[in-house]
């Protein structure tokens, strides 16, 4: 009698939200943000109709939902940086650097997140939106003020702080991806690092 084998084991089954995530996310890349669509979404990942409105509600629910996965993405990877850097002057340049690093590693999602931006804050999801961007501004804000209060850095108003150490690489991030949308020429952001890192070190030490 032939020996009976066993079934293969089933495959773990996917996840359609990811699934959907990912084909808004190509869908963006190509085109941008306002080419994000429910039937350009259905036909990159296969998902039905009610399968992507069961998971986000609208189109404007993918938008949102991917923007809130990267930018926790972001926030975590920087973050990250932050933590494992050894003093003040290394902390305030990790920011810069772990930032710009994300970004180069991941121009899609950077450039999807300044792109989007603008319809989530305009969106249904904007308090979350503004939630989201005071609880990472009040973790820079809470590692920046015991600086501050032991001489380390500028006697400026702490929530100062942020913006003169990450506006300039954000800006510079914004333009190198813009110009890559574009096929502009601008170097990339490596390019500076060290150069925007020391200037935010400059920008804010004692």
């Amino acid at each position: 009698m032939a020996s009976r084998t066993n079934p293969a084991p089933t495959a773990e089954p996917t996840d359609r939200r990811q699934e959907i995530l990912n084909a808004a996310l190509a869908c963006a890349a190509q085109a941008g943000v306002d080419a994000v669509s429910i039937d350009g979404v259905r036909a990159r990942c296969g998902a039905s109709v009610g399968s992507i409105y069961h998971h986000f509600g609208s189109r404007e629910g993918v938008v949102a939902a991917l923007f809130f996965d990267i930018f926790a993405e972001q926030s975590r990877s920087v973050q990250a940086q932050l933590d494992a850097a050894v003093g003040v002057e290394a902390g305030v340049q990790a920011l810069v650097t772990g930032y710009l690093d994300w970004v180069v590693a991941q121009p899609v999602q950077a450039r999807f997140l300044f792109q989007a931006r603008g319809p989530v804050a305009n969106g249904p999801r904007s308090a979350e939106l503004a939630e989201a961007a005071r609880g990472r501004n009040q973790a820079l804000l809470a590692w920046f003020e015991p600086h501050r209060r032991g001489g380390a850095l500028r006697d400026l108003p702490c929530e100062l702080m942020p913006s003169l150490v990450m506006g300039p690489v954000q800006s510079y991030c914004r333009a190198w991806l813009s110009e890559r949308a574009g096929q502009g020429g601008l170097p990339s952001p490596q390019v500076y690092r060290s150069e925007l890192a020391a200037a935010a070190w400059r920008a804010v030490r004692a």
